[in-house]
């Protein structure tokens, strides 16, 4: 079965691969490839028109989420190390995006929020990406939404276990 056929859409060929390891790897292979770069013209269409890197926006939208997080926490919802996480948010808070404080109950603790223009910067990517989701959602095939997260979802987890690095 070959991806490029026009009759075996990405579920029925996720929904092929059994416990034979050798089921389905290059077309698997060829279709999360063919999603990354899918996802990669996603970043640049929707997000980097707004001036900012992947890393950037998603930072955004986790301090948006709840208001402030640690820099640590922002690390961990990220899957970036301190140092990359820190170079992230250095060029918000120069850029006057970010408010970077310290902890009043310790000072060593680093808490980041969004600035008055952060806030409006975040809701405005949030929209955006939204709208963008809204577009793929409409152009799925009544009744198969549920069907296609679960089946994501299961990519998903498989990926992580696959990579206990990740995630």
């Amino acid at each position: 079965m070959k991806v490029e056929d026009e009759k075996y859409s990405a579920i029925e060929v996720l929904n092929t691969i059994n416990n034979d390891d050798t089921c389905c790897v290059e077309e698997v292979g060829q279709m999360v490839q063919k999603l990354v770069r899918v996802f990669q013209l996603f970043e640049r269409d929707q997000i980097k028109v707004h001036g900012f890197t992947s890393s950037q926006c998603y930072a955004m939208l986790e301090i948006l989420k709840v208001g402030s997080l640690t820099m640590n926490e922002l690390s961990e919802k990220m899957n970036l190390d301190s140092s990359t996480m820190t170079r992230v948010i250095d060029k918000l808070v120069r850029d006057g995006i970010i408010n970077r404080d310290r902890d009043e109950s310790d000072r060593r603790v680093v808490v980041v929020s969004l600035s008055d223009s952060g806030i409006n910067a975040a809701k405005e990517l949030s929209h955006s990406v939204n709208e963008y989701y809204k577009k793929i959602i409409k152009n799925i095939p009544d009744g198969e939404v549920l069907d296609i997260l679960s089946c994501v979802s299961k990519l998903l987890k498989a990926f992580e276990k696959a990579n206990p690095n990740c995630c």
